[in-house]
């Protein structure tokens, strides 16, 4: 094992006390068990893809570069997730009436159908993250996450 820096005059947090490592950690394990709960239930769906379904239901018509931003990936990933999602009958695009080049999509029967059904697994994943927290510590976590994204966005 290397010694630390000699230049070293300030000292880093400890990673279980710094809020990047912490989130990391937990948007990891929640992609992880999420994951795993979709594949116990024989649904074939990431997270990537339970996102996107869920913001085409609650924004349809959203061109893909647009999802790409509300999901905070990148333009090329969400073409990837969206043909996946169109090869499945998932969604299905509909030329953009302003851009010839984009595309709006949109949520089919069958898409609502596997976004309903991975609800039920998806919400026990989340249950069981936040078993640690009371009532009203939950109200005031989605309140403390809304915050900090509005603090991120604030920066753009």
């Amino acid at each position: 094992m290397s010694p630390l820096p000699k230049n070293t005059k300030k000292k880093l947090p400890v990673p279980d006390e710094h809020v990047g490592y912490l989130l990391r950690n937990l948007v990891h394990g929640l992609r992880q068990a999420t994951e795993t709960a979709f594949r116990q239930a024989g649904l074939e769906l990431s997270m990537t893809h339970l996102g996107t379904l869920f913001r085409i239901y609650t924004d349809p018509g959203l061109p893909g570069a647009q999802l790409a931003k509300k999901l905070y990936i990148t333009a090329q990933s969400m073409n990837e997730v969206l043909k996946t999602l169109e090869d499945g009958a998932l969604v299905e695009r509909q030329p953009h009436p302003d851009n010839q080049r984009a595309h709006r999509w949109f949520i089919t029967d069958a898409g609502f159908d596997k976004l309903m059904s991975s609800g039920e697994y998806s919400n026990s994943v989340f249950e069981q993250m936040q078993s640690q927290l009371s009532k009203e510590e939950k109200v005031q976590f989605i309140d403390l996450l809304k915050r900090c994204i509005a603090g991120l966005n604030a920066a753009d």
